[in-house]
């Protein structure tokens, strides 16, 4: 008898709610796509056939591209973009309709955050990849938006009474690197970069937020209508608690995870 695993998988992201309908212009999104090609340029190695895994903006690939290394870039994601042109083939990252060993290169900027089965998603890519094959992505890491963190839960404690999960769940980049081990790939490599931003109101953080296309996807999130008063509240708390008296200031924490296949 084969043992069905799938359930035993904790469902903490409702895939089918990933929508894409605000990606925009995101400099800090941009920044973190640059990052990843510089480090694909520093492998010095050519590339014949690239998947791109959750893509949100053409201009991904165009960096990619610009390293001169990769021959023809694949694109994916699980629903359809603005940007009609971007995506090859529809795919969730969890169930990938990939051949085994058909790829030299599979990259992710922010596109695998909210993927349930990371292990699974990790597995199907090592088999896909051919021998020396790359696989390298970003992830959000544990720390990011910490002060938005606390200062909803303030909020919510204080006009609601209780907790309510706003934010979804980030990376640990020791676990990252231990699953790259665990699905096979050599010389696995996670290391994080820390990154600042400020912002003058919860509205323009709120907006950045939106613009990586990463909405609120949990399962156990509140289904209730969140008043205004809550937001108020959060960003008086911010103000007071993370502020220079002009900006209040919210970390973006990226990890980077990078892994060969022999």
């Amino acid at each position: 008898m084969i043992k069905n695993t799938q359930n035993s998988i904790p469902e903490i992201f409702n895939r089918k709610a990933i929508r894409y309908n605000y990606f925009k212009f995101n400099k800090l999104y941009l920044q973190i796509a640059n990052e990843l090609a510089e480090r694909i340029k520093e492998t010095n190695i050519n590339f014949e056939h690239a998947l791109e895994l959750n893509s949100k903006a053409f201009s991904v690939g165009e960096k990619i591209e610009n390293t001169k290394l990769v021959k023809k870039i694949y694109r994916t994601a699980m629903q359809l973009p603005t940007e009609s042109i971007l995506i090859n083939f529809n795919s969730d990252e969890e169930f990938l309709p990939l051949k085994n060993n058909s790829l030299d290169l599979v990259y992710s900027v922010l596109g695998l955050n909210t993927v349930n089965d990371i292990p699974g998603t990790f597995k199907q890519i090592f088999n896909s990849l051919k021998s020396n094959g790359l696989f390298i992505a970003a992830f959000w890491g544990e720390g990011t938006l910490s002060p938005l963190a606390e200062s909803l839960a303030y909020a919510d404690e204080k006009i609601l009474g209780g907790l309510y999960q706003r934010i979804f769940p980030f990376c640990d980049i020791k676990t990252l690197g231990s699953l790259l081990q665990r699905a096979g790939f050599v010389m696995p490599m996670a290391d994080q970069e820390k990154i600042v931003k400020g912002y003058t109101n919860i509205s323009n953080l709120f907006t950045d937020i939106r613009s990586f296309n990463e909405n609120n996807n949990l399962n156990g999130r509140s289904r209730a209508f969140t008043p205004k008063s809550i937001f108020r509240e959060a960003e008086i708390y911010l103000k007071k608690n993370y502020s220079n008296n002009k900006e209040f200031f919210i970390p973006y924490n990226v990890i980077f995870v990078t892994g060969w296949k022999n």
